[in-house]
C-alpha cells in the first residue's frame, strides 16, 4: 500500500529561509486579517508549520508506523515537501 503526504514545511537555505519566515510571520497575518476582518486569521497557519515534525524527523515516523521505503521531495525552495512511502 503506497503512501503518499504533501505537507508545508520550513526552507533551509539562505535566502529562502529568511523571506519565507518573514512571509510567514508578518505578510501572511496581515493578509489574512485584512481578508477575514479576524485579527487571529492564519496567524494558527506558521505556528502549527513550526510545531509539525518535518524531514528525517517525520520519515522515522512513518517508519515507525510500519512504512518502508521512505522518501521526500522537497519542493519550492522547502516550502513544501513530499513524502512517499510503502507498506
Amino acid at each position: 500500500h503506497p503512501l503518499a503526504i504533501l505537507e508545508f514545511s520550513k526552507p533551509r537555505s539562505f535566502p529562502w529561509k529568511q523571506l519565507y519566515s518573514f512571509y510567514f510571520s508578518f505578510i501572511l497575518p496581515l493578509i489574512g486579517k485584512t481578508v477575514s476582518k479576524d485579527a487571529r486569521a492564519y496567524t494558527y497557519l506558521p505556528e502549527s508549520v513550526k510545531a509539525f515534525p518535518e524531514g528525517k524527523a517525520l520519515m522515522e515516523i512513518i517508519k515507525g508506523s510500519g512504512f518502508s521505503d521512505v522518501k521526500e521531495y522537497r519542493l519550492t525552495f522547502g516550502i513544501a515537501t513530499i513524502y512517499l512511502a510503502e507498506k
